[in-house]
């Protein structure tokens, strides 16, 4: 049986929260804060080759199994939801690394959404959460302490290969470099923000879903996720859609770090520039041929 679920893995601060809580008005969806089920769904995938006695049956003969243990964790898992008839959106940046285990479980093709925002609003966004900062803040500790002093460090640390958004982009990069394209839905935050009814629409859509209609001025979060966690809050939204601010990072960042930022993220910002439209296969991005099912089109 078919299990009615869809993913999201946006990027930091690129409207993933409000896109999922604007679905959640919908009563046929539910909708998930950041998502631990990707860690439970790794652990199996990974660690169950290792154990003797499926080695001694034979890892051939075990794997069909595993693969239904795979696919009855995700069903067991939103369990009431699927048997209320819902459809399910789940929400890990980490299911970009997954894509493929993912489709040999669920036994079809998945749809991974991705928000998605010009990496210098990106890192202005964090640096405006540290201007504001309370208490309960966590400062950087250890070999960052000095780094995160300056716009310039923070960003640096932020970017790093191992930390929030260095790690993020690396995800992105590699699902399309490894040919997966076609399996992600991009949601410009751009698009989102300035023409939340019509981005619904057009991911309703893509997705095969019923028509519905949403109410980007009053938005009510049902997500909840406790940011002392993360020590910022990160995952707090507006009560409703406001159209973005054109070129938000200025005033915030520095001449010098949003140029350098504009040259070594180019790929991600030229995505961030366009509108999604439904059945779009192949699009030229710059000098890039990217692959995405009903993502890309024309600049904004």
């Amino acid at each position: 049986m078919e299990i009615p679920i869809h993913f999201v893995a946006g990027l930091p601060r690129s409207g993933s929260t409000l896109l999922l809580n604007l679905l959640g008005q919908n009563p046929s969806h539910h909708v998930t804060p950041t998502s631990g089920l990707v860690e439970l769904f790794v652990q199996l995938k990974n660690r169950w080759p290792e154990f003797i006695e499926f080695k001694a049956q034979g890892l051939e003969k075990v794997k069909p199994r595993i693969l239904g243990a795979l696919k009855g964790l995700m069903a067991g898992y939103f369990e009431n939801e699927l048997l209320s008839g819902q459809t399910v959106f789940d929400k890990s940046r980490g299911w970009l690394q997954y894509i493929e285990p993912l489709e040999e479980a669920l036994g079809r093709p998945v749809k991974l959404i991705v928000t998605v925002r010009d990496v210098r609003a990106i890192v202005a966004s964090f640096e405006k959460l540290y201007r504001q900062r309370s208490i309960e803040y966590r400062e950087a500790i250890g070999p960052t302490f000095y780094q995160c002093q300056t716009v310039q460090g923070r960003a640096e640390v932020l970017l790093s290969s191992g930390s929030v958004l260095g790690l993020s982009f690396a995800r992105l990069r590699d699902a399309l470099a490894r040919g997966v394209g076609d399996r992600l839905l991009i949601v410009p935050y751009r698009a989102l923000t300035a023409r939340p009814e019509e981005t619904l629409d057009i991911l309703h859509a893509s997705l095969g879903l019923m028509p519905f209609k949403y109410d980007p001025q009053n938005v009510i979060q049902i997500t909840r996720e406790d940011d002392h966690v993360h020590g910022m809050p990160l995952h707090k939204i507006r009560g409703r859609v406001e159209p973005p601010v054109n070129q938000p990072w200025e005033g915030i960042l520095p001449e010098a770090l949003c140029r350098a930022l504009a040259e070594e993220y180019g790929d991600i910002n030229r995505l961030a520039l366009y509108q999604p439209i439904e059945h779009r296969p192949y699009q030229n991005v710059g000098d890039e041929k990217i692959s995405h099912n009903g993502v890309l089109s024309h600049s904004l």
